[in-house]
């Protein structure tokens, strides 16, 4: 079998099975767990599903199974880029900002100008990352229990520590937007955290690539009426109108723009 064919017939199992472990695979296929292995990478790559620890995971079962932080990193990176560098445009001198968690907004960590302000985060990714190479941040990391896999922290030690502080600005990441239901996310410990963020912000920036909107996963984080700003990196005229209609300001790149 050819490998193009191969792949082709793995992504249907997949989305047949739900969840699927690598020996598996290598036993319907009757192809060496090598193989299967680099299938499952190339699939993961071009996102069409989700590599896990020991298989693969449909995407249509990501409802409410966080996904791996390296698994996140690949999907849509030139999207998060984009997104990234404008947001990381927002920020200005001497800000007091949050940064939460997650793939998109480790891009704005790596695109944001090196300049004073003090950076709040839950992430240890976004956290090596400002401290290796902005010299004029102070950073400041909240703490808590670190989820495995992902490099977040989260728990009752993290929201208590947002609970006593005031930032103007958040960029609040998000695993689904929806222009009716507002953000959900898919683990209730990080939807805690996140809604403690935003009551302690004044301007809320929420971030996420278009394959994140018109969609809605397990836990409820806010309605449109918390968040100030979207920025994302392209969205279809009509939906945007309702954003907008709901009174948050949508920001994608010029290109985009109609």
């Amino acid at each position: 079998m050819f490998q193009t064919e191969r792949q082709s017939k793995i992504l249907d199992y997949v989305n047949s099975h739900k969840k699927v472990r690598t020996k598996e695979l290598s036993k319907v296929f009757r192809t060496s767990v090598v193989t299967i292995r680099a299938d499952i990478d190339e699939l993961d790559a071009k996102g069409l599903i989700v590599r896990v620890h020991g298989g693969a995971m449909a995407l249509s079962d990501r409802f409410n199974l966080e996904i791996p932080s390296q698994s996140k990193a690949r999907q849509n990176i030139d999207s998060k880029r984009t997104i990234g560098k404008l947001a990381a445009n927002m920020i200005e001198e001497n800000d007091i900002i949050i940064l939460d968690s997650g793939s998109t907004t480790l891009e704005i960590a790596k695109a944001m100008p090196n300049i004073p302000v003090t950076v709040i985060t839950n992430d240890l990714k976004v956290g090596l990352t400002l401290a290796s190479s902005k010299r004029n941040v102070t950073l400041i990391m909240t703490g808590g229990k670190v989820e495995a896999s992902v490099y977040t922290m989260s728990g009752i030690e993290v929201v208590d520590f947002i609970n006593h502080i005031k930032v103007n600005k958040l960029f609040l990441g998000c695993d689904a937007i929806d222009e009716v239901e507002g953000i959900s996310n898919r683990t209730m410990s990080e939807a805690r955290v996140k809604q403690a963020m935003i009551d302690v912000a004044v301007s809320v920036i929420a971030v996420a690539d278009n394959s994140k909107i018109g969609k809605e996963v397990f836990f409820h984080v806010c309605d449109l009426d918390k968040i100030n700003t979207f920025v994302t990196d392209k969205i279809a005229d009509k939906k945007r109108e309702l954003f907008e209609a709901a009174g948050v300001s949508v920001i994608v790149p010029e290109n985009n723009r109609k």
